[in-house]
């Protein structure tokens, strides 16, 4: 008997936190750039540098200019993206959060779009968070590309 209750309480205390989730009301920002390189150069650069930093290409088609990568497996970081919270506490913050990110690129003659795609996913209850990109992880990665296709 003493254990059924002991279960209970632990079980209505999870239940509890997942009741509590409260998820991010911001707008993923839209990271772009106006350039002088190529369509050709831009979307080459963009595979090698999605290739060297991990990312598996799942689409690429150079007459539309778009490129997308699978989910990878990466530590976000509250600076990076809100993933929501529960009774106050960031998720982002708790080792237990589990998270991994897409990217999609678009390219056009004179402009390079870059979308980061977050999952998250908070093991103890297994519970889906909804997460959105603040914008740091494409600022990075569009840096990243107009260097290696300015080379």
């Amino acid at each position: 008997m003493k254990t059924l209750i002991i279960l209970l309480i632990f079980t209505s205390a999870l239940c509890g936190c997942a009741l509590t989730y409260v998820r991010p009301t911001m707008v993923a920002p839209t990271i772009s750039a106006d350039v002088s390189i190529s369509k050709a150069n831009l979307l080459r650069a963009t595979e090698q540098v999605l290739a060297t930093d991990g990312y598996q290409i799942t689409n690429s088609d150079d007459s539309a200019g778009v490129i997308s990568t699978a989910q990878t497996n990466l530590h976000i970081t509250p600076e990076q993206a809100d993933c929501g919270t529960t009774m106050g506490l960031n998720y982002l913050k708790d080792n237990r959060t589990d998270t991994s990110v897409a990217f999609s690129v678009i390219v056009s003659e004179g402009k390079i779009t870059v979308k980061a795609t977050i999952e998250g996913d908070y093991k103890p209850q297994d519970t889906p968070l909804t997460c959105v990109s603040k914008g740091v992880l494409e600022r990075k990665m569009l840096a990243q590309i107009i260097a290696k296709a300015s080379v």
